[in-house]
């Protein structure tokens, strides 16, 4: 990383304005050679971005789902919170079994080739004083519910884009939106393998004798948030990225 550029960010986290203005891009390879972690280098002892979203992908079938159906490599999302032990992620996945936090890093190491890009909201929604947005507080009204394998936006479980949709949602200021999915390209052999997992067991297929083929049919009139469209919202900056 260049001298000019550690100077574009220094003055960037040290005013609020800028930190929302900001949009950076940077090699991971560059921590390596340097010794020093994304943690280390743009989170202690700085004024945090407010209401980060922090955007990956991650592999597995619904990743390579949802990056076909998007035609985006934002597969999976969470929002940070601040804490005396450094930055953490609420987020919603299978691997945590639902809604659950991790340290920052580690949530980067799971990541496709430790690819992210992390988003801040443009207008600043935390009271005065306070050091965490309210979505990243409202995240733990959804804390430990299940993960939603069959992303259905009104059950008890609930999917990655999903509880970040939901927790802006609930403070008043809502970012993203539902398609269907029928308008996005599910229809490919990775889209119909994920949604048409355990499809018998899905509640809007258990009618009496319907097949997999109705079943799927069904499937596409269900709509859907996905971290594509929360990243496009115009709410959203792009603040730093490493794709």
């Amino acid at each position: 990383m260049t001298t000019k550029l550690r100077r574009c960010l220094s003055l960037a986290i040290a005013a609020a304005a800028a930190i929302a203005a900001a949009a950076l891009s940077f090699s991971v390879s560059a921590f390596a050679e340097s010794g020093e972690s994304v943690v280390e280098r743009y989170f202690f002892d700085k004024i945090p971005p407010s209401g980060a979203l922090i955007f990956q992908q991650r592999d597995g079938l619904e990743g390579t789902a949802l990056s076909l159906a998007t035609e985006s490599p934002y597969t999976h999302v969470g929002i940070i919170r601040m804490t005396g032990g450094g930055p953490y992620v609420m987020q919603s996945s299978p691997e945590t079994l639902g809604v659950d936090e991790m340290p920052l890093e580690d949530f980067i190491e799971a990541g496709v080739d430790q690819k992210f890009a992390i988003y801040v909201t443009k207008k600043d929604y935390r009271p005065a004083g306070q050091l965490n947005s309210p979505a990243s507080l409202a995240a733990y009204d959804y804390y430990y519910f299940p993960y939603d394998d069959f992303y259905r936006p009104d059950s008890e479980a609930i999917y990655s884009a999903e509880l970040i949709f939901k927790i802006f949602r609930d403070i008043g200021h809502p970012i993203g939106h539902l398609r269907k999915i029928a308008d996005l390209n599910f229809d490919t052999e990775a889209g119909r393998r994920f949604l048409l997992n355990d499809w018998r067991a899905r509640p809007e297929c258990q009618s009496g004798g319907m097949s997999r083929q109705a079943c799927w049919d069904r499937i596409q009139a269900e709509a859907i948030v996905t971290p594509k469209d929360l990243a496009e919202d115009g709410k959203l900056k792009l603040y730093m990225t490493t794709f």
